[in-house]
This record gives structure tokens, C-alpha cells and sequence, in this order.
């Protein structure tokens, strides 16, 4: 199972560089995972025309996403367990903190720091932050695409733009 995982688009609206990602690298993934920060209804409704996208709230979506989607989210998938949180806290510790607020998850994609990142905890739980699509910190903005397969460590390729 292929599943694209973005974050931080910050977007009121697509714009065509969106487009391109979104039909190139998302649509021919089984899921789409967008880890807070859409920021638009716009966009979040664009980005929702993938038939199995997931999207967590971030600190600056905007109202009607702003209260509309969960702050935590938790998926089975090809027999992983994912939980999905923007993050909030020191950006150093954002991916543990929104780990700990999952009991029983192999994967936690996350989002806030707009810095890639996977790792694996001491517990074995796996860390995913995609950095963000077009406003990075530090490296090049772009997406994740993870690989899952029932039995096997999960895999990740990094795209950038």
C-alpha cells in the first residue's frame, strides 16, 4: 500500500503547483494523509477529492476546518496502526509529544514543525513528519510517500519539490 502523506500547505486556495503535486504523487496512491495546516476549505475540499483522504486539524486552519476536523485521528492500514496530530509544543519534542497521545500505534504522521522527519522511538513506534509541501525550515519543501506491506518494516520515500 502506497500512502501520500503532506502537511503544512498553509493554502487558502490550490494553486497550480498543488495541482501538479496532488495529481502526480497523491491520486496514484491507495491514501492520502494530510497531517494540519491545510489552512482553506478550498484546498481542503480539493485535496478531499482523493477517495481516501484523512486530515487532522492544525493551529492555523481556518473556520469551517478550524473545529470541523479531528485534532487526533487513528487508522488501521494494511495491519499498521496510525495516529495522525499536527503537534503543538517545543519543536524539538513535537513528534513525541503527539506520540504520546496514542496508547497502542506503529506510526505517528504529524505535522507543525515543517522539518522532515522518521525515525523510531525506543518503544518501536515509527515517527513520520512530512515537512511541508511549500514553506520548509530546513531542506526542501515536499511530501512522503509510505510504504506498507502486512510482515515488513514500513518504508519511506521523500519527494521533493
Amino acid at each position: 500500500m502506497i500512502v501520500a502523506v503532506i502537511s503544512d500547505t498553509h493554502l487558502d486556495q490550490p494553486d497550480a503547483l498543488l495541482t501538479a503535486v496532488f495529481e502526480r504523487h497523491c491520486l496514484t496512491a491507495d491514501v492520502l494523509l494530510h497531517c494540519g495546516d491545510c489552512v482553506g476549505e478550498e484546498t481542503w475540499s480539493f485535496l478531499n477529492a482523493h477517495p481516501r483522504m484523512y486530515s487532522v486539524q492544525g493551529n492555523c486552519d481556518l473556520p469551517p476546518l478550524c473545529g470541523a476536523l479531528p485534532s487526533l485521528r487513528e487508522l488501521e492500514l494494511e495491519g499498521f496502526r496510525l495516529g495522525m496530530g499536527h503537534g503543538w509544543g517545543p519543536r524539538s519534542r513535537v513528534g513525541e509529544v503527539v506520540a504520546r497521545q496514542f496508547s497502542n500505534v506503529d506510526i505517528v504522521c504529524y505535522g507543525h514543525t515543517h522539518i522532515r522527519d522518521w525515525r523510531q522511538l525506543d518503544n518501536g513506534t515509527w515517527l513520520l513528519n512530512p515537512g511541508s509541501l511549500f514553506w520548509p525550515r530546513s531542506g526542501e519543501g515536499g511530501m512522503a510517500k509510505l510504504f506498507l506491506q502486512s510482515g515488513k518494516a514500513p518504508e519511506v520515500m521523500w519527494i521533493t519539490l
